[in-house]
């Protein structure tokens, strides 16, 4: 009953920076469709749940096994959730060519949606859309891919088998105009006490999206309120969503229970590091009444880091100290959304013993290492993540006088909890060849 992981990376392509019609992670995507193909005498179902879905080769290949009389159940966001902007010419990674035509990431999806919607021969494919926004301050500017954010950002699958079960998350959007990043992706098959959870949650997800068919595009606020399912939190699997009551809070203490009982050392990789002395507003919450600043997973790593614990930190974004500018005037870091609260935590960071820093432009992947325990996931760790707010109701919003909201604040993720120590050796040679890397900074 294996597990496996498989990484990509720039390194793994000639240039980097050009955008391949096979996808931003042609490998993982090849992992990904060898590992159905192996085995696709014995599977009866696969649901995909990908934040992006416009990956053509993706989606001719999943038609190809429903037509062969597998189920196939697809759950992206809405249409409009997709950028349309800054087109660019995409290049078949096989072939060389390239388009004569520049698209965007909704050009492609918008491909792929119309032939679902208006197809009639579909046979055994079929194609939801879960709508909810979700939203906790009337302060947020118009999202870059539609008006609000939509909350669906996991990237798995779970595949049933005649006998037994398959389990793939991944880092990566598998997405077109995508550029390469440093992605990953796990395999479970098998393993007990992953696939009750699994099994549960896509049940709950279908039921609560929308028929492609059924879904018609407008901002509709009444669509971001779910009723609650009963859901049973997992040591191996842990998931939130907006029908999973206070999910994203208890996603906090959970991961927060791993931490302190490190022994040795803490690897945080993800592309964003902002979850620090955030602020919860419980004015947003049905039972919950005390605002409060909550320490955040970093706050819990930088208290560790104090008591001995080795700590290593990644990540993709970073912001320097005003002071420390210069020192870094020859470096180009993509920012976080919130600057002062990450200058912050580098602040405390800074005089942390036992803690180093690296900072790769290229960091996609989502993981931490804690002794000998690997937690993957789907999701940032950034305040967002960690906030589950039952009674959102804004009326209108400052920067967006003619857009209200009401409902519930959370993310759909995901993390699995894996002990097996290949797997955690394999992601420990990940860092190591992150660190490694000429594009690597060490800040700290």
């Amino acid at each position: 009953m294996p597990i496996h992981c498989y990484f990509d990376e720039p390194d793994n392509y000639k240039n980097q920076f050009d955008f391949y019609e096979q996808g931003g992670s042609p490998f993982l995507l090849q992992e990904f469709i060898r590992t159905i193909e192996n085995d696709k005498n014995n599977i009866e179902e696969i649901n995909i749940s990908w934040y992006l879905f416009n990956n053509q080769y993706l989606y001719n290949y999943l038609k190809e096994v429903a037509a062969n009389g597998i189920t196939v159940n697809v759950i992206t966001i809405p249409l409009e959730g997709y950028d349309n902007n800054n087109p660019k010419v995409l290049k078949n990674l096989d072939t060389g060519k390239k388009t004569t035509q520049e698209l965007t990431k909704y050009n492609l999806a918008r491909k792929i949606f119309g032939e679902v919607y208006r197809s009639t021969s579909l046979k055994n494919f079929h194609f939801y859309v879960f709508s909810h926004l979700y939203v906790r301050s009337a302060n947020i500017k118009k999202f870059s891919r539609g008006t609000l954010p939509y909350s669906l950002h996991i990237k798995s699958a779970y595949i049933k088998k005649k006998n037994g079960y398959l389990l793939l998350m991944s880092s990566s959007n598998l997405a077109v105009r995508d550029l390469v990043k440093n992605e990953s992706m796990i395999c479970i098959e098998n393993e007990p006490g992953y696939e009750e959870t699994a099994n549960t949650f896509y049940k709950n997800l279908i039921e609560r999206s929308i028929a492609i068919k059924d879904y018609r595009s407008s901002l509709n606020t009444t669509c971001n309120t779910h009723d609650k399912a009963a859901f049973q939190f997992s040591d191996s699997i842990y998931i939130t969503a907006p029908f999973y009551d206070n999910s994203a809070n208890h996603l906090e203490i959970t991961l927060i229970n791993y931490l302190e009982a490190a022994k040795e050392k803490i690897i945080i990789c993800a592309q964003h590091l902002a979850a620090f002395n955030y602020n919860f507003n419980a004015t947003h919450h049905s039972t919950l009444e005390k605002n409060e600043t909550r320490q955040g997973i970093l706050g819990v790593v930088l208290k560790m880091a104090d008591k001995g614990i080795s700590v290593t930190c990644l990540s993709q974004t970073f912001a320097p100290l005003p002071q420390d500018e210069q020192k870094f005037k020859d470096v180009k870091f993509r920012s976080p959304v919130n600057t002062r609260n990450f200058q912050k935590f580098y602040t405390q960071l800074k005089n942390t013993k036992n803690a180093t820093y690296f900072i790769n432009n290229d960091i996609h992947s989502k993981y931490i290492i804690i002794d000998n325990l690997l937690i993957y996931c789907s999701y940032n760790f950034t305040p967002t993540q960690f906030i589950y707010l039952d009674d959102v109701n804004i009326p209108t919003f400052k920067n967006m006088p003619n857009v209200s909201y009401t409902g519930i604040h959370c993310e759909v993720g995901m993390h699995v909890v894996i002990k097996d120590r290949k797997i955690i050796k394999s992601f420990e040679a990940n860092v190591a060849n992150i660190k490694n890397k000429k594009q690597t900074i060490q800040v700290k």
